[in-house]
């Protein structure tokens, strides 16, 4: 069926609110919300694709993060952080399969429409919104720091030696009668 004239039940927090009002991303969130907004069914249906198929209900959507990418104009590991941060506010759940991820809103719990309201049976009224948790950055290895790993070494001898001491029975620091006989050379 197609509706018309539709006008949305959105139940958010401050942190909610605060994330999707933020400004300073290079992609706005309110444009991908709305993204969400509309692409959530709002009846039940079985979408199909090449191959394979999806039952998907009210509220839910089908769209991978290269359709998602594509939709914001932007690169897949971009939507993904995006998709994340959304699932993470508790705004979204996503569901991925190996063909493509079923998205679930949280916070709509009704579509007004020309044609009379629609419920949303995923709609979580309290929603428990976790901290965004952005990946930590690898460094990566110059050769200067190549020639900066003498306390990595130190730091291996000593979890090897508790390693060492547990795979033989005794506590770190006790020593054999042949470690007292031949002592440890440096390096």
């Amino acid at each position: 069926m197609e509706y018309t004239n539709v006008r949305y039940s959105i139940t958010l927090n401050d942190a909610q609110i605060s994330y999707l009002a933020d400004e300073s991303q290079e992609i706005s969130r309110m444009k991908c919300f709305a993204t969400f907004l509309r692409m959530a069914v709002k009846e039940p249906r079985k979408e199909t694709r090449k191959n394979f198929s999806v039952f998907l209900y009210t509220g839910q959507f089908m769209a991978s993060k290269v359709e998602l990418a594509e939709a914001w104009g932007c690169d897949r590991k971009t939507a993904t952080r995006i998709i994340r941060e959304f699932n993470q506010m508790d705004i979204l759940s996503s569901e991925a399969s190996n063909r493509t991820t079923v998205h679930t809103l949280k916070c709509l719990s009704v579509w007004f429409t020309g044609q009379g309201t629609v419920k949303n049976r995923f709609f979580t009224i309290d929603p428990i919104v976790g901290p965004i948790v952005k990946p930590e950055k690898t460094s990566k290895r110059t050769p200067e720091t190549y020639s900066d790993c003498s306390h990595k070494k130190d730091e291996d001898d000593q979890v090897f030696g508790l390693e060492h001491a547990a795979a033989e029975g005794r506590r770190a620091g006790d020593e054999t009668e042949k470690e007292k006989d031949f002592p440890p050379v440096k390096l």
